[in-house]
């Protein structure tokens, strides 16, 4: 029996470029200056209705998730608040994001 409630989980900070591929088709994601990037077989709001961790079960499809910017661990609610440097401030930002798809030879 696996327990705990699922969370957010694989997110990758400062990614530039990533090349994504399966079955020999793959996506390359660019980014600038840099974005956050999460690749999961379930959707945050799998995770969210799922209340453990052995019935979250991976789906057929892969869910890509692309971020500008991610708050810091921490709530303050039973341990430490976020650290100043990794709190997120609602401020407007941009991203350029390009997606490039490839298919399998043949």
């Amino acid at each position: 029996m696996v327990a705990g409630r699922p969370q957010e989980n694989g997110n990758r900070r400062e990614v530039r470029w990533a090349r994504l591929t399966g079955d020999g088709a793959g996506l390359l994601v660019a980014g600038a200056p840099s974005y956050d990037l999460a690749v999961r077989r379930w959707t945050s709001e799998h995770l969210d209705a799922t209340r453990h961790n052995g019935d979250l079960v991976p789906g057929g499809r892969v869910y890509v998730n692309l971020d500008a910017a991610h708050h810091g661990i921490g709530t303050a609610s039973c341990g430490p608040g976020t650290l100043p440097q990794h709190t997120l401030e609602a401020r407007p930002t941009s991203l350029r994001i390009t997606l490039r798809g490839s298919r399998p030879p043949g």
